[in-house]
């Protein structure tokens, strides 16, 4: 699943690449990777950046002015055509959510009622966020099974804020930046791990860069410790290669 609708258009990032960019957005850091395909199949880091913003910056603009000239040093060697970055964002920036749906499957009425909770989640006015969503058959217990014929969907959803949405999309056509996905922090996190090759516990004390991802899962989503791996130190490079790993797959 790829967020976010923009503008009302679903934000897609479709074709298969050899290489492609990938951030975790905070307030006052971004975490930069890049992934490249190898011969062989899998998926190595060829870039990592942590880049802080300078002590002293107190005002919004300030930070703004750093993150486009900061993105703007990043793509500076890179053709037109290769300079597109999918980002990732925290839970306070990206909020989700599962709406349970029962009968006819209309795709507009479903689409509107998606809206409407993820503004109330955001105690916003449904056009003052972006949100994308994805459909699922509702697994079927023996309650539900008696209770109706069939069984309901299950719609995962996200949203953030368009005016933020907005301004990112802004900041990176400064920067000479595309930004076509953006999406929940903990979503690119579980992309990366599933996907990271050998031992995620080995992984702890290497570098980024000599990690190698599978286009494939490597591991069940239920075989991870993600408490434990939301305190580790790799986490957050996690996070930015995962939002990477999303273009190619």
């Amino acid at each position: 699943m790829q967020w976010i609708r923009q503008m009302g258009a679903r934000m897609a990032w479709r074709q298969q690449r050899a290489s492609a960019w990938g951030a975790l957005l905070g307030q006052q850091q971004i975490l930069v990777a890049a992934l490249s395909v190898q011969q062989t199949g899998g998926v190595r880091v060829v870039v990592f950046e942590h880049l802080h913003a300078p002590a002293g910056l107190v005002h919004l603009h300030e930070r703004d002015a750093w993150l486009v000239q900061s993105l703007t040093a990043l793509g500076a060697h890179l053709p037109k055509r290769l300079r597109t970055m999918a980002i990732a964002v925290s839970a306070d920036r990206c909020r989700q959510g599962v709406l349970a749906w029962e009968g006819e499957t209309d795709m507009r009425r479903l689409q509107a009622e998606v809206q409407l909770e993820a503004a109330a989640a955001w105690d916003v006015a449904p056009d003052a966020i972006g949100f994308d969503f994805r459909v699922q058959q509702a697994q079927a217990t023996q309650e539900t099974t008696e209770a109706s014929p069939g069984v309901g969907l299950q719609v995962e959803w996200a949203a953030c804020l368009r005016e933020e949405l907005l301004q990112w999309k802004g900041h990176a056509r400064s920067a000479g930046w595309r930004l076509p996905v953006v999406e929940a922090e903990l979503q690119a996190a579980q992309r990366a791990i599933v996907c990271l090759r050998g031992d995620t516990q080995a992984h702890w004390a290497q570098s980024p860069q000599d990690w190698q991802f599978g286009r494939l899962a490597q591991r069940d989503l239920a075989a991870v410790d993600w408490q434990q791996l939301q305190s580790a130190p790799m986490w957050k490079p996690m996070v930015a290669c995962g939002a990477a790993l999303g273009a190619l797959q």
